[in-house]
């Protein structure tokens, strides 16, 4: 803060680095030497988790916050989540649907949770949950580090999927599961 650092800039350096770790995700399915890119977007990922961490610790020590401020923080989380999920989707070995459904759902559990902090549940009702941002982006950097070394998929095969497709399944459902929890928080905080 003393440094003139707010939430809207953490968040817009968030999205930055969304957008480049859905890119680098998506070269290594076009590329022939993938295992730099899985690298960048590994590193694009972390950074990204440590950009809301800061994000979050910013957002007590601000004033209180407009409808425009509010619109500008939450819009570039919205886009990085849709670009590398999206991005990660058409990552060597992925799904492009299962990144489309990633991204769609990860959307629709930050909409429930806005439409949660809107009633004033507060925090810990509207952002509980299994599949959180952090939670996505740690699933996607494990993942990236078992696709850099090379981790065997033939004993998946009875699945007939593989580990990145695993991981977009694991988000589809953790996030279903994430809207389900935050939606009857809701109603559980609004009746009370």
């Amino acid at each position: 803060m003393e440094w003139g650092v707010t939430s809207e800039m953490v968040a817009l350096a968030g999205m930055v680095l969304g957008i480049l770790a859905g890119v680098s995700f998506m070269a290594t399915g076009f590329n022939d030497e993938p295992m730099m890119f899985w690298i960048l977007g590994m590193v694009c990922c972390i950074l990204r988790v440590g950009c809301i961490r800061l994000d979050v610790a910013l957002q007590p020590l601000s004033h209180k916050q407009s409808l425009e401020d509010i619109f500008f923080n939450e819009l570039p989380e919205r886009v990085s989540d849709a670009v590398t999920l999206i991005g990660f989707g058409f990552a060597m070995d992925s799904s492009p649907w299962l990144g489309l459904g990633a991204a769609l759902t990860a959307i629709f559990s930050a909409y429930v949770r806005s439409v949660g902090y809107s009633r004033g549940a507060g925090r810990k009702h509207a952002s509980s949950g299994p599949m959180t941002r952090i939670h996505r982006l740690v699933l996607i950097s494990l993942t990236s580090i078992l696709m850099i070394f090379g981790v065997n998929t033939n004993n998946l095969e009875n699945l007939n999927m593989t580990i990145p497709q695993i991981a977009l399944w694991v988000i589809i459902m953790g996030c279903v599961a994430t809207i389900l929890i935050r939606w009857l928080n809701i109603r559980e905080f609004s009746e009370s």
